[in-house]
């Protein structure tokens, strides 16, 4: 049986007087693996940050297990509902000034840093490394080893295959797929590599026009009649 674990309805956010978000709904489930598609600037991102509490909503509501409504939390329960999330974002976002292993302790002071960089399939030796020597691929492995250090309730990834090539970008979809089945995390995934949809998502969430237009199993995807979704996937705008 599916278990609820965030409840969105009617969440709307505005930037400068231009609605991104317009009552959107959606249900997150609790060891699902959920991905997050649409066009460019449809609030995918946005969706996320609210939902992490990166931002505060214009109006509707979050519910989060048994917290009803997270803009209503004081800022020391804000602060200890952020810490359930653990976040890959687009660009790693590792610190340029700190070693590899000074990135990871960032996270979680006191552990074995061993085992993640085998789950990462990454060297010991890596840790004494800057960022800056490093390529993209082997950097967004540090950074999602620094999400699931924090042992997170909830992982999100930000376009996690962006500015790979192919090969590399195969084989962080591989090792995400392994990590999120090996700790059964809830995993939302913003993404538009729609092979990553098909591989590791259970359910996806198509946004257009600030809502969600289409919601179901991700094998499903390729029988909808959604005609936004499906032009999406074929890159007709």
């Amino acid at each position: 049986m599916r278990r609820l674990k965030i409840n969105i309805e009617n969440l709307s956010k505005s930037f400068s007087g231009k609605n991104v978000l317009k009552k959107l709904n959606l249900k997150v489930y609790e060891s699902e693996s959920l991905a997050i598609i649409g066009e460019s600037g449809s609030g995918k991102s946005v969706l996320t940050k609210c939902i992490d509490g990166l931002l505060d909503y214009d109006s509707g509501f979050i519910s989060y297990d048994k917290i009803r409504n997270i803009k209503e939390l004081n800022s020391k329960k804000k602060n200890a509902y952020m810490t359930k999330f653990g976040i890959l974002f687009q660009n790693a976002a590792l610190f340029d000034s700190l070693t590899i292993e000074e990135n990871l302790r960032f996270a979680k002071k006191d552990c074995d840093l061993s085992k993640i960089l085998v789950d990462v399939s990454l060297p010991k030796s890596i840790l004494q490394e800057y960022p800056s020597n490093l390529s993209i691929g082997v950097q967004k492995r540090i950074g999602l080893a620094r999400a699931i250090l924090k042992d997170p309730e909830i992982l999100i990834l930000d376009e996690p295959t962006t500015g790979l090539d192919p090969i590399i970008g195969r084989q962080i979809i591989l090792l995400i797929k392994k990590l999120v089945k090996k700790n059964k995390i809830t995993t939302i995934t913003v993404t538009h590599d729609m092979e990553s949809v098909y591989e590791f998502s259970d359910y996806t969430a198509f946004i257009k026009n600030g809502k969600i237009s289409w919601y179901g199993k991700s094998k499903d995807i390729l029988k909808s009649r959604n005609k936004p979704l499906i032009n999406f996937i074929n890159g007709i705008y």
